[in-house]
């Protein structure tokens, strides 16, 4: 009989996969299926010698799922001739292969309202298998779950594919993830693809591009933002057509309030600030409508998504400074909401639907009562909770709600995951649960000691794959159980030490925010005295995290893959950068210790700030290799100022030791 996804299934499942009965395991698939059912025997041709036929309702679509399944090929490792596929139009979707193929239309009976947009229908038995769909999506959908069945198979050595029947469909319509570009990274245009195609294989269906404000380039300006790496208009295009292909709808976040201190300190725009030297743009003056109109309207026609997301987030200082004087005559809250509706009319006018963030409408609840309800509201919470009362506030008010996750990789060498996919699940399981559409998931670039955007973006495939799968369907899975299936279906292995490390770094910061991070680059003469004296509790952190990391970084370094092996390289040092800042915190309390001592040996400790150097040396090298790979060049040269400022403090304290100069008293606080 057919059965729903559970954790006794789990347990049945384990239990069968163990005796070598099977060739992969359902637990494999991400996202796993809402309802499946194992049959006896096996598949029994080879997968490189098959004969495809797709129906499809319009020769295009044909055509585009005839790519996909080649695509689907090449990952696989296999060859596929393309005069084995035939490509018919008929009136639902169908893709066999063996020695039966479908020739009647599938029966919209089969499939409940639910199934009917993203849905699928897939077959494995012995002499053929059947992907069916209402939907051009529906049949990608069905393929990419053929894709992973077959690559767990193939990972594992089998020969033969096991037969099964999956009927599956999203819980949540909306699943993605917004990316945070300009703030210090700017990926490639081959390496957006390469993100698009990896997580299309995850079935998000979603792109929020978060663009700073300044990394466009701007007819109206095209000098704003020239020091840092920008997008042009071709290039969104480009992306946009491209993530079309893989059903991916890309929707530009374009911050028009908040947040726009990089625009707001060039010269020409510093005016146009709510408050000097700060992130505000002020509300109330018609220069700077002028400038956020400039903005939308070259923006917006790269884009075909029916949304514009205009940010609106945390703007705190609205009314401390050049709309003081109207906002105490008229009050905060209609400040707000009357340039909230002027953002909805500017983007009515370009075809679009306002989407923005619900933060501050929240705060100032008289907002909500007076906004048009075709604004949709993206509730974001990014700390773990059991329910998030904000989101029944928003759909009780009557709008059209999205909720948005966080990766916690803001100020982090790496994501601090247990903690990010708590929030996950728990929010995208409210969101199934309610009237809300969509869940996605966050990633900031954040700045420390004046670099942003330090958290290299490869770090974050993890839990962008784990928020698809978990958007898809709502039931969440241990980071333990977890990591095994990502690395199966990401890096394409079934190493026992890959899925190991990943669940060590993802757990090795023991659920606290920005320490390991702010530490890896602060004046280690300061961390001599802050560490001299740890409590329990610190002492219990950083043996974990030098202990977890070091032991990630030489299981990954052993390892190979056979896909997305640069990214498996940046996660290594990840580790490696973690494993040197537990190194680092120790040695500065050795070093603190010593000198309470009446003849403290700093030769020897200068000796050792002369080894963590040239780590710290090798790691820069290392770390700008990684970051040219993926990205566009410029922004380098601002990461590198504070790897820089770090590299001089390290050899200030290194000096002093050496030269016996070194008192506590002169540690900087």
């Amino acid at each position: 009989m057919l059965q729903r996804f559970s954790i006794g299934i789990i347990v049945l499942i384990l239990s069968v996969a163990t005796n070598g009965s099977v060739a992969f395991e359902i637990t494999d698939l991400l996202p796993r299926p809402q309802v499946w059912e194992e049959r006896d025997g096996s598949f029994q041709y080879k997968l490189d010698d098959l004969y495809f036929h797709i129906t499809a309702e319009s020769a295009e679509a044909g055509e585009r799922l005839a790519g996909h399944l080649q695509e689907t090929y090449e990952r696989l490792g296999l060859e596929l001739d393309t005069s084995h596929i035939a490509v018919d139009q008929g009136q639902a979707f169908t893709l066999s292969a063996g020695e039966r193929f479908l020739t009647t239309p599938l029966s919209t009976e089969n499939f409940p309202a639910v199934a009917r947009d993203q849905g699928y229908d897939l077959r494995i038995n012995p002499q053929a298998i059947t992907v069916r769909a209402l939907s051009e999506v529906g049949l990608f959908y069905g393929l990419v779950t053929f894709e992973q069945i077959a690559n767990s198979t193939l990972v594992r050595g089998k020969k033969r594919l096991d037969c099964i029947r999956i009927f599956d469909w999203p819980q949540i319509e909306k699943r993605g993830f917004s990316e945070d570009y300009g703030r210090n990274q700017l990926p490639t245009m081959e390496d957006h693809k390469r993100s698009i195609r990896n997580f299309s294989r995850f079935k998000m269906n979603t792109y929020l591009f978060f663009i700073e404000s300044d990394h466009f380039v701007y007819d109206f300006d095209p000098e704003l933002g020239n020091e840092y790496d920008r997008f042009r208009f071709d290039e969104l295009k480009e992306i946009v057509a491209y993530a079309k292909r893989y059903y991916i709808e890309v929707i530009p976040t374009v911050e028009l309030l908040g947040h726009m201190e990089m625009t707001l300190s060039n010269p020409k725009y510093k005016h146009l600030a709510e408050v000097d030297g700060l992130w505000d743009l002020c509300a109330t003056c018609d220069d700077s409508f002028e400038l956020v109109k400039n903005m939308v309207s070259e923006i917006a026609p790269a884009f075909e998504s029916k949304f514009f997301h205009a940010g609106l987030d945390e703007s705190w200082h609205i009314g401390k400074g050049r709309s003081k004087e109207i906002v105490e005559k008229y009050g905060i809250e209609k400040v707000i909401r009357d340039y909230y509706i002027k953002m909805n009319d500017l983007v009515h006018s370009y075809g679009k639907s306002l989407m923005m963030y619900a933060d501050i409408a929240v705060k100032y609840p008289g907002c909500l009562e007076g906004l048009p309800k075709d604004i949709h509201m993206m509730f974001w919470g990014y700390t773990p909770r059991d329910h998030y009362v904000d989101v029944d506030v928003l759909l009780k008010a009557g709008f059209p709600v999205i909720t948005l996750s966080g990766l916690a990789d803001w100020n982090e060498i790496y994501p601090v995951y247990d903690m990010s996919l708590k929030n996950v699940d728990t929010l995208a399981k409210q969101t199934a649960q309610s009237d809300a559409y969509g869940h996605f998931v966050s990633s900031w670039g954040d700045p420390f000691r004046g670099a942003a955007g330090t958290n290299l973006s490869e770090w974050n495939n993890y839990g962008v794959a784990y928020c698809c799968s978990i958007g898809w369907n709502p039931q969440p899975i241990p980071i333990p159980d977890y990591s095994g299936p990502f690395a199966v279906q990401f890096f394409g292995s079934d190493s026992p030490e890959l899925a190991e490390a990943l669940t060590l770094l993802a757990q090795c910061q023991s659920g606290r925010s920005h320490l390991a991070r702010r530490t890896f680059q602060s004046d280690p003469k300061a961390l001599v005295d802050k560490w001299e004296s740890m409590d329990a509790d610190e002492l219990a952190y950083w043996k974990k995290l030098r202990t977890d990391a070091q032991r990630a970084h030489q299981l990954l370094r052993k390892i190979e893959v056979p896909r997305n092996s640069t990214c498996l390289a940046a996660t290594d040092i990840s580790a490696r950068m973690l494993t040197f800042t537990g190194r680092m915190v120790f040695l500065c309390r050795e070093v603190g210790k010593s000198a309470k001592g009446s003849n403290p040996d700093t030769q020897k400790y200068a000796e050792k700030f002369d080894k963590l150097i040239k780590r710290y040396e090798i790691l820069w090298r290392d770390y700008r290799n990684a970051y040219l790979e993926t990205n566009r060049p410029i922004n380098i040269e601002h990461i590198g100022k504070v790897w820089d400022l770090m590299y001089g403090e390290l050899e200030s304290l290194r000096n002093d030791l050496r030269s016996g100069t070194y008192t506590p008293n002169k540690a900087e606080k």
